[in-house]
């Protein structure tokens, strides 16, 4: 009887090692998974991740973006992380920014600075670069989302139109001309009114014509690098 109480203690012992050393190595194995390097999965259509402020989301901007693409028979999912008058230094500090790049699986994560008024070019360059090293991490594209000026300060156009430039350039990104492009179409176009009463915001045509010029650059920066079979390359 006293050995057959030591015969069961060692084999309740030696039960009790190997289950735990089970649930140690899969509480590891878990714990790899989702903290381990971030890695991109073959997928059909577009994912794109908007992070800016009133600028981006006024007239639900990227939804308008994602059904354009839809309609060109591209699947499109879009999500965005704005906060109204936010800088992108900002954005930098929250680590809802830092976790969806890296694990919400996105293609393009589009960039847009506050815009009026337009702060120090180097505060947003250096935030731009600190986020595109999480953009890189997770192989998605970085996009240079260009803002426009003022309704009653196109002579500050030339100051957001360089510092986009350098953000594209320095970041290897994509750049959306949309403040460029907006005034050349409020010059061809006198009767549409492009703003918002507010003379900063967009109109819905306004809108419409950011989510116009977002897809096209991307489209085409596709078509550039070469595309795969689950996304052929289109215009909108």
């Amino acid at each position: 009887s006293g050995s057959f109480f030591i015969f069961m203690m060692k084999n309740i012992l030696r039960y009790i090692m190997i289950n735990t050393s089970g649930l140690v190595e899969k509480h590891w194995l878990c714990r790899m998974k989702i903290w381990g390097k971030p890695k991109k999965r073959r997928k059909q259509g577009m994912r794109v991740l908007f992070i800016g402020n009133s600028h981006t989301y006024f007239n639900d901007m990227p939804e308008i973006f994602a059904e354009l693409a839809r309609k060109k028979g591209i699947a499109c999912e879009v999500t965005m992380i704005t906060h109204g008058g936010w800088f992108l230094h900002q954005h930098q500090k929250e680590p809802e920014v830092r976790f969806n790049i890296l694990y919400g699986n996105y293609d393009y994560v589009v960039l847009q600075e506050h815009a009026h008024p337009f702060g120090p070019k180097e505060d947003m360059l250096e935030a731009a670069m600190a986020i595109n090293q999480w953009i890189q991490e997770a192989g998605s594209t970085p996009v240079a989302y260009m803002t426009w000026a003022e309704k009653t300060n196109e002579a500050g156009q030339r100051k957001m139109t360089e510092a986009y430039r350098e953000m594209a350039e320095q970041l290897g990104a994509v750049l959306a001309p949309v403040g460029e492009e907006w005034w050349q179409y409020k010059q061809a176009h006198p009767e549409t009114e492009m703003y918002a009463p507010d003379g900063e915001h967009a109109s819905e045509t306004g809108s419409r014509l950011a989510a116009e010029i977002l897809p096209r650059v991307i489209l085409e920066h596709d078509a550039g690098k070469g595309l795969t079979a689950d996304r052929p390359a289109q215009t909108v």
